[in-house]
């Protein structure tokens, strides 16, 4: 049976690292990856004789040039203008990279749908601008590629991303980050909480099973830094974290509601989302507890939960 993987749910660095690790596998160990950013037409290179590409019975040898190309969009197919349009656009230094005696064999992974046709039309078009081969993997190769190897997908630590809820963690991350670098300069500093109006909130807990020990860890280690949250989100300096933070207040409410199994209680919700931000989040190193503090700004703030005054 074909395994679903959640390729939209990957930020675009982390499918370019799955794509190497399996470059890594069918072409050989030396398959070499590029930093992100202005990439010439190329996420990864590797020179020699393929490992296991296309077949282990008939491998290919040479230049290889792979590119990586991701959607967060689940529908998208290989068939979309906008795809072509992509494409189109790596035309040019695709024939550079020929001229330059770079590359023979070029292959393009990506999680959108690929019908045959399509495919076959795509790869002929490559190949008309001088390559020896191209190759063009969609969703379903990229399945059936890691149905047969599901440690690629687990040892890039993706298989959290199979689970009751799953969010966008790039907007938070981001939105952490900057009220960190504002923390950091001592402009403002998290206080005893009684800057911050504090409302009661027995109804609204019992409502959301949160328990009373969750609740006075909240106020004891997250209220002081509130008001500084507040501030700084209503800073109109800050109008592109404020909108990054409702973004991602918008997408756990919405998952909250669907969530399959449900959480037992208030307390595994916010403990799954902290710790979904936090793993394996290299950019929340040293400042991992703000995660907590701002999912428990949301909830105490009523961004998050079942209103006390709406039931």
């Amino acid at each position: 049976m074909r395994r679903t993987f959640p390729f939209n749910d990957l930020g675009d660095d982390e499918f370019e690292s799955l794509i190497a690790a399996i470059c890594h596998h069918i072409l050989g160990t030396g398959t070499m990856t590029f930093a992100a950013g202005r990439d010439g037409g190329r996420d990864a290179a590797f020179t020699g004789a393929a490992s296991k590409f296309p077949s282990s019975s008939s491998p290919l040898s040479g230049k290889f040039i792979v590119q990586a190309k991701h959607t967060s969009n689940p529908a998208a197919s290989c068939s979309d203008r906008e795809f072509a349009k992509i494409l189109e656009g790596e035309h040019p230094k695709i024939i550079q990279l020929i001229k330059d005696g770079e590359l023979e064999h070029y292959i393009i992974f990506t999680n959108r749908k690929k019908a045959a046709t399509r495919g076959t039309a795509i790869e002929k078009e490559l190949r008309k601008l001088g390559l020896r081969s191209a190759h063009l993997a969609g969703i379903e190769q990229l399945r059936d590629w890691l149905t047969l190897h599901p440690t690629v997908w687990q040892n890039l630590g993706f298989d959290r991303f199979e689970t009751a809820l799953r969010i966008q963690i790039s907007d938070i991350t981001d939105v952490i980050s900057g009220f960190h670098a504002l923390i950091s300069t001592g402009k403002t500093a998290p206080s005893d909480g009684t800057n911050f109006t504090y409302v009661p909130k027995p109804q609204k807990n019992k409502i959301n099973k949160l328990s009373q020990a969750y609740f006075n860890e909240m106020l004891e280690r997250s209220l002081p830094y509130f008001k500084s949250i507040e501030d700084f989100l209503s800073n109109p300096r800050n109008v592109d974290f404020k909108d990054q933070y409702e973004d991602t207040v918008d997408e756990i409410r919405r998952k909250l509601l669907t969530a399959s199994p449900p959480f037992a209680s208030f307390d595994d919700a916010l403990t799954h989302i902290i710790d979904q931000v936090t793993a394996n989040n290299p950019a929340l190193h040293k400042k991992r507890r703000f995660a907590a503090i701002f999912l428990h700004y949301m909830y105490y703030t009523c961004d998050l939960g079942q209103h006390a005054d709406t039931v």
